[in-house]
């Protein structure tokens, strides 16, 4: 395997005080398997997107395969390190300006891996703007292509993190339906989302429309009712089966949710 110091004799590597520059850019093909490392990263952006075949990127000590559709973009001054495996091909860009900071951050992107499935308006995007640096006095039509380029990333993005994010969801919906009479906690639940714990009780509020643990016990309190309606358990026995250790909560959040106690809704349904 070659490997190769991006950092050496690397005569495109610069800022501008222009708005937005493209630096160089283009399409390679590696017939042989080839790792590139910069340590030092580049004064620029860059953003590499897989065509075909794998590439092996490692970021922030984490490695990940990529391939067809997958991209990684690397902020100015961050290392970057990445194997072509034989056969790879990919399409790269660096560029600068000052607008690139804000234009990354309205739209929602960052440095990092975007695992995207094969996306036609990227791929046509990143050959325009290709094939527009390369022709004479074409640079304006190519920075149009990498604004272009740079929205149907985010895009796909964000089409991919809502479907992530809605899978996730599901899933703690019925690891909860499962698991309603265990402790869970908040803690618990995001860290086997992957989320944060703000951002994972963002997102389940917004989808459920209330939060996680309020979600357990209202599947307590109805799995409560089915007990007090077709077994002859105790108060204290119903509540410890639904996973409340102390029957005097059980019985207050019960009256809280259905004006009544739990002693008086089963006579009133023994009566009726």
């Amino acid at each position: 395997m070659t490997t190769w110091d991006g950092n050496i004799n690397d005569t495109t590597d610069f800022t501008t005080d222009k708005y937005l520059q493209i630096n160089s850019c283009g399409f390679q093909s590696t017939p042989l398997p080839n790792t590139v490392i910069r340590k030092k990263g580049r004064k620029d952006y860059h953003i590499l997107l897989i065509d075909s075949g794998k590439c092996e990127v490692l970021h922030k000590d984490k490695l990940y395969t990529l391939s067809r559709g997958n991209l990684a973009i690397y902020a100015p001054k961050e290392e970057q390190k990445y194997s072509f495996s034989s056969g790879c091909s990919s399409l790269w860009c660096h560029f600068c300006g000052n607008l690139v900071e804000e234009l990354f951050h309205s739209c929602n992107l960052t440095s990092g891996i975007y695992l995207l499935k094969p996306n036609k308006e990227i791929f046509e995007s990143y050959s325009t703007l290709i094939q527009r640096f390369h022709l004479s006095n074409k640079q304006t039509l190519a920075n149009a292509s990498l604004l272009e380029l740079i929205y149907h990333i985010s895009n796909a993005s964000t089409q991919t993190e809502h479907t992530r994010s809605s899978d996730i969801i599901t899933e703690t919906l019925a690891y909860i339906n499962i698991n309603y009479n265990k402790q869970l906690t908040l803690d618990e639940l995001a860290k086997k989302s992957g989320y944060s714990k703000s951002r994972f009780s963002h997102l389940f509020f917004e989808t459920v429309g209330t939060s996680p643990i309020k979600y357990q016990n209202d599947i307590r309190l109805k799995t409560s009712c089915e007990l007090l309606h077709s077994t002859n358990l105790t108060i204290t026995e119903i509540a410890q089966s639904c996973g409340f250790n102390d029957s005097l909560y059980f019985t207050r959040i019960f009256k809280k949710k259905y004006k009544t106690s739990p002693t008086q809704y089963r006579l009133s349904i023994q009566n009726f």
